[in-house]
């Protein structure tokens, strides 16, 4: 850890301590008002208790969880008719008025919860003052688990943090993940390195989406940050990566009528709005239909550049019986905008002086572009889900996804440094192009007991389809320009005649994978329990078809079959509050045959990568304090690179290994903190000469983040709040041979909002030490800017 980590991580720590103290200089004295308690069970229609379940009073920050017997207890409730709320995972939720007298303890019995059978639905923790600690999720495991009962680490972001930092941007999200770096692919996703591996495509409600997807935030409730190698849930596919998979969910319809609709305006012609609105559309409730619009519009701080970005998301779901629920999720989104990626050839170092981007001549607010070449794309998803009730212990869950996207075009330009003074503009022609993906899913989900022994067991099959028909021109050399003169002429049409002069290459692929998986989590004792998963998948492929020719390409089609296992155990020394885990798991990648001798081609094992971690996780202080600490080492086998003849040899491997720690708490009413570290080291172990012992590019070892927020809870100014925050992220290397450096960066961003029952106004200040900074592409970020926004709810 060098010294000036140190010295950021303590700025970040002397900012929380900071805020700490101030809040508890301008503590509240507790009124003397009389006080009264509730107490009660919980039970479902079977009579069993429910055990981990919400109870609070609507009005008011009291709230409590249900014990292992299902009941609960709320002390110093003010006196007089209470309405609360009673909530658990997987249960639809119940409101009740209750009669509190001074000094008494009113006990409510028959306290029944009625199944949801829609079993992903997450837990809106109501009231809660650790808000943004809501980790409790069935997405995760697929399986009705608590956080502290799951070995693996997992990470979410909700709305709420969203909210208070003014999210617009998926990048802007994934600061909040420890160890987190957002990253971006030219052709349009936004993604994240965990762990010291990439990845830029995500997982949309559990399921694969096409390869390329430009979502909008505004149509998401969270992302669940899933770390470590999950290929026994997730696949082997493009959507998942050694260092783990990050899932979005989406927004889901409720029961009553409401929504609201907003503004956002800021630097650079910064211009958002957005709505969200839901109602049901049947007396009896049944049948809820939620709509998010957006549409947004931004310039560029360099002298060219924009992007726009619009959604329409309807999501519908219908109660069918107490039994069978079926929802439909869609989401249409457009997207239009400009990129410049910067690379350095290894045959130019030579002729390069500069080590580190800070240290290049190119003019950090010039773009050498223009808003003439751009790219377009749209992606179409549609998602259904049937949620089924066999009994009381077994539950149906059936899904389907087609997500299909295109390129209208994409021009991406890359400058390829030749000397400190000069570069080739590059050009990527894909014009156009359909890529797209197809996902069927049956789950079924048990919880039952053989003898004294709980199991909570998941059975899947899992079958998906992926293919894209591409049309593309590649390393088309625009013309070489000297970065300090002024540019000749950049256009489209001219970028046209010449790929036409160059020729572009049409292909197709299309890959099937067929899955059966199984999972069980088994309780010896309420404080002992296991994790025993395995996943088996098939993998096929015809290989590349080239449509020019009519046939596909030679020794490319093959077939294989993966094996993904995954063990955990969980000791809960304090049941619900101090959980001690471990676990082993596996991910794998598929890859094609390849060259291994003069003409010879040969068939690759799979490519795999297998964790050990152990680690705590707490949650403790009544809920303020949400903390985890653990350590993992990942070992990646099979990997393929070529030799000093040419030829492929598939004995490479390669280690990550490090620590990840997440805080979240709530020391004092109103003061909320999120913060995170994470130490990595990504090597390769056993690879070509020019790798051997070299760090994985874009992979810094040292990352922090925290946002600490602090919100008026009582008197004329409540709801009037403040937060303030930063992220550190280490020095890294720009590319493998592990020659130039992508320089460490802090940013400090800060916001003020007033949030009222029927309007929200916020101010967002980003980057506001004006840092200059690159992503791992080269492309320069934003200095300081700043959002203002106003939203009516309704």
């Amino acid at each position: 850890m060098n010294y000036v980590f140190v010295c950021k991580l303590m700025k970040f720590n002397f900012l929380s301590y900071f805020l700490l103290f101030a809040t508890l200089s301008t503590s509240i004295s507790y009124s003397q008002t009389a006080k009264g308690t509730i107490t009660g069970i919980v039970k479902d229609t079977t009579g069993k208790p429910i055990e981990y379940t919400l109870v609070a009073l609507k009005k008011g920050n009291k709230s409590n969880y249900t014990d292992e017997n299902g009941k609960f207890i709320l002390k110093n409730v003010p006196v007089g008719n209470i309405v609360i709320v009673i909530q658990g995972l997987g249960y639809i939720a119940t409101e009740m008025t209750v009669e509190v007298k001074s000094g008494e303890t009113t006990t409510i019995s028959d306290i029944v919860l009625t199944e949801d059978v829609n079993q992903l639905e997450e837990v809106n923790i109501i009231n809660s003052k650790n808000k943004f600690a809501k980790k409790e999720t069935q997405s995760v495991a697929r399986l009705p688990i608590k956080n502290l009962e799951n070995p693996q680490v997992y990470n979410v972001v909700g709305k709420d943090l969203m909210m208070e930092q003014v999210v617009l941007e998926r990048t802007d999200v994934y600061r909040n993940v420890p160890g987190g770096v957002p990253n971006y692919s030219a052709g349009g996703s936004q993604g994240l390195t965990m762990r010291g591996f990439s990845n830029t495509s995500g997982m949309l409600n559990g399921l694969n989406t096409s390869a390329v997807y430009p979502m909008n935030t505004a149509i998401l409730e969270r992302i669940e940050f899933i770390k470590g190698p999950s290929g026994t849930l997730f696949g082997g596919n493009r959507n998942t990566s050694f260092g783990g998979v990050y899932n979005y969910v989406t927004k889901k319809p409720y029961q009553n009528f409401g929504g609201e609709i907003g503004y956002v305006g800021g630097s650079f012609n910064f211009s958002r709005i957005a709505a969200d609105v839901n109602t049901p559309l049947n007396k009896e409730k049944t049948a809820l239909l939620r709509l998010n619009v957006a549409g947004q519009s931004e310039g560029s701080f360099q002298d060219q550049g924009f992007a726009k970005n619009y959604v329409f998301a309807p999501s519908f779901s219908y109660q069918v019986t107490d039994r069978l629920k079926f929802s439909v999720d869609i989401d249409i989104t457009r997207s239009n905008y400009t990129m410049t990626t910067i690379a350095i050839p290894a045959s130019s170092f030579s002729a390069i002086t500069a080590r580190n981007f800070k240290d290049l001549k190119l003019d950090y607010e010039r773009s050498y572009a223009n808003n003439d070449v751009d790219a377009e794309i749209g992606v179409n998803n549609i998602g259904v889900q049937i949620d089924y009730k066999i009994s009381d212990q077994w539950k149906s869950e059936t899904k389907f996804l087609s997500s299909v996207g295109y390129y209208k075009h994409l021009l991406w330009l890359t400058l390829n440094l030749l000397t400190d003074e000069t570069a080739n503009r590059v050009i990527r022609n894909q014009t156009p192009e359909t890529f797209g993906n197809t996902e069927i899913q049956q789950n079924f989900t048990g919880d039952f007991k053989i003898g004294s022994i709980r199991n909570r067991m998941l059975i899947g099959v899992d079958y998906n389809k992926n293919y894209n028909e591409l049309n593309r021109v590649v390393n088309l050399i625009y013309d070489k320009i000297d970065i300090n003169q002024p540019l000749n002429d950049f256009n489209k049409e001219k970028i046209k005649d010449l790929s036409y002069q160059k020729g572009f290459a049409a292909t197709t692929t299309e890959t099937e994978t067929y899955s059966l998986y199984i999972s069980d989590v088994i309780n010896f004792t309420p404080s002992l329990m296991a994790m025993l998963s395995l996943r088996v998948d098939r993998f096929s492929t015809k290989g590349t078809y080239y449509p020019a020719t009519g046939i596909y390409g030679e020794n490319e089609a093959y077939n294989q079959t993966s094996l993904a296992p995954k063990f955990g155990l969980v000791y809960q020394p304090v049941i619900d509050k101090v959980s001690i885990f471990a676990n082993y798991m596996n991910g794998f990648v598929n890859l094609a045959p390849q060259e291994v001798s003069d003409k010879v081609f040969s068939k690759m094992d799979p490519q795999y990568g297998t964790q050990w971690e152990g680690g705590v996780k707490l949650d403790v202080i009544k809920n303020k304090l949400n903390a985890t600490l653990s350590y993992y080492d990942i070992k990646v086998t099979n990997s393929t690179y070529k030799n000093a003849a040419g030829f492929t040899v598939q004995d490479g491997t390669q280690n990550s290994k490090g620590v990840d720690i997440e805080l979240i708490a709530n020391p004092v009413p109103g003061l909320n903190i999120v913060a995170g570290y994470a130490y990595n080291e990504n090597r390769y172990t056993n690879a070509s000469i020019a790798l051997e012992g070299k760090s994985l590019a874009a992979s810094p070892k040292n990352v922090a983040n925290i946002w600490a927020s602090y919100t008026l809870t009582g008197g004329k100014s409540k709801g009037l709040g403040f937060g303030v925050g930063g992220n550190y992220v280490g020095d890294s290397w720009f590319e493998q041979t592990n020659t130039f450096v992508l320089p460490s960066y802090t940013l400090l961003n800060a916001a003020l909002f007033y949030d009222q029952p029927k309007y929200r106004i916020s101010l967002k200040g980003n980057n506001l030490l004006d840092e200059q900074y690159w992503n791992a592409t080269g492309m320069p970020q934003k200095p300081v800017n700043v959002l203002a926004g106003i939203t009516f709810k309704f």
